[in-house]
């Protein structure tokens, strides 16, 4: 495996011959090695890539990887994966599929333990690595994964974060506050329909049914390097959300104070965290009030705790569980796939107590 010196930089680069997906051939260059000995074990383990073989390196199979299941993948899941992959190869970047073993993985599921890694993020990197080591094994000829032999690792000492909610009081003392006309028409619209964030986006005026006051939920929309990217929804599924009238007398407002509009128009052109400056802007001054409500008064007000966009989300759920909304129809609006995903999200919302339920079946006993 020859590699050369370019004299004007001094840097080494290897030129070689290989076949590209189509089995065509084609040449190969790769520059900027500082040794002879890089260059040559660039082009090694690219053919030795190429050729799918298990000895290849873990960061040559995450290449092949990349090129078999991205073009199949949403761009914010090429992402995500990306960014594991970027984590997994902190510590295996080196090493050769073949040679992981149960015990390498065991020490290093103890290596995010003691950087105190949540469980659900140790967990979804636990995923990531075998997702791509089936994927060895079904196409590339690795034996088999050997995470088969490792159970799942969790972290004793971490707790987990509360969802964070407002109530309806919250809710409404934040609002009224809120100033911008485009931020204060969103998260109304957030708080009382529980979409996501990219599905509210994804809005255009002409899912909204004014005279059945209805809102249609089938596309969601991601900001990706500076471009709008337009996908299903996160389950694939449409669904259409009945309005509260004081939303629907809102969302009429709003679209009169739209410059010429049409119904393909998106309701809320994207501009940089405008929904988060909306809660922020509102929270503050409602804080601000309050603070000043407590200087004279004797029984004090809480302030209003700060909450991520998605948390409206959260709050919008809470309020239909406090009223006694039947979870059918809670899972539906929300876009969930089952009700057991949402039980398993929310189970802890339900106000029914231990005492009260002690209550109940001394009732009925």
């Amino acid at each position: 495996m020859p590699a050369y010196k370019d004299e004007k930089t001094g840097k080494w680069y290897c030129k070689f011959y290989c076949q590209d997906e189509e089995e065509n051939n084609i040449q190969k260059l790769k520059r900027g090695f500082d040794t002879k000995k890089k260059a040559q074990e660039y082009e090694r383990e690219y053919l030795l890539a190429r050729q799918g073989l298990p000895t290849m390196l873990l960061s040559s199979f995450i290449d092949l990887y990349r090129l078999d299941q991205y073009p199949q993948l949403r761009a914010r899941s090429q992402l995500t994966k990306t960014s594991k992959h970027k984590k997994i190869l902190e510590t295996f970047k080196d090493k050769p599929i073949n040679e992981i073993t149960p015990k390498d993985l065991k020490h290093w599921q103890n290596k995010l333990i003691k950087n105190n890694y949540s469980d659900g993020y140790i967990t979804n990197l636990r995923t990531e690595f075998s997702t791509l080591l089936n994927h060895a094994v079904n196409y590339y000829n690795l034996p088999k994964n050997p995470f088969r032999q490792v159970k799942r690792a969790k972290n004793p000492n971490y707790i987990p974060e509360e969802k964070q909610f407002w109530t309806l009081e919250e809710y409404q003392s934040v609002y009224n506050n809120i100033d911008d006309l485009k931020a204060k028409t969103a998260i109304n619209l957030l708080y009382w329909t529980g979409i996501r964030k990219g599905e509210l986006l994804a809005l255009t005026w002409r899912k909204i049914n004014f005279d059945k006051k209805t809102l249609l939920v089938n596309r969601s929309l991601q900001r990706i390097k500076g471009k709008n990217i337009i996908t299903q929804t996160k389950t694939y599924e449409n669904r259409e959300i009945s309005l509260p009238d004081t939303t629907i007398a809102l969302m009429k407002y709003y679209k009169s104070k739209c410059y010429n509009h049409n119904d393909d128009d998106y309701i809320f052109n994207w501009e940089k965290r405008f929904i988060e400056n909306g809660i922020k802007n509102g929270r503050n001054k409602t804080n601000l009030e309050i603070e000043k409500y407590n200087k004279t008064h004797e029984i004090k007000k809480d302030l209003i705790k700060r909450i991520r966009v998605h948390d409206l989300r959260h709050s919008h759920a809470s309020f239909l569980i406090n009223h006694n909304v039947n979870i059918v129809l809670i899972s539906k609006r929300l876009g969930h796939k089952d009700t057991s995903t949402t039980l398993d999200i929310y189970a802890h919302f339900y106000p029914t107590s231990e005492t009260n339920l002690i209550e109940i079946m001394n009732s009925e006993a």
